[in-house]
């Protein structure tokens, strides 16, 4: 039992077929993926530099330490979990409690 013929032939591709395989379109797309990985890269790299930008903004005497964490947490993430939770850290507490002159 034949229901329709199957073959399909080059002349009866849709006419958009003509711009998706055009040289200007393949450069669109290259154009577009470029900058929305380049966009994610900036705001990944914003985000990964933000502890440092606390830490000068509340003038913390670890600001440089807390910079190079987050340089070296480029290479070994838990680094920049580390400097995150630097700047958590209320240090003079923590001094007190080191010291075992607890208030």
């Amino acid at each position: 039992m034949k229901i329709h013929d199957t073959s399909l032939e080059f002349e009866s591709l849709p006419s958009l077929m003509v711009l998706l395989d055009s040289v200007a379109f393949m450069w669109f797309i290259a154009l577009v993926t470029l900058s929305v990985f380049s966009w994610v890269a900036l705001k990944l790299w914003h985000l990964h530099s933000l502890p440092k930008y606390m830490a000068k903004e509340k003038g913390m005497h670890q600001a440089k330490l807390i910079f190079w964490l987050c340089m070296l947490g480029l290479i070994w993430k838990p680094l920049w979990v580390i400097a995150v939770i630097a700047i958590v850290t209320d240090w003079d507490k923590a001094q007190l409690w080191f010291k075992g002159t607890r208030s």
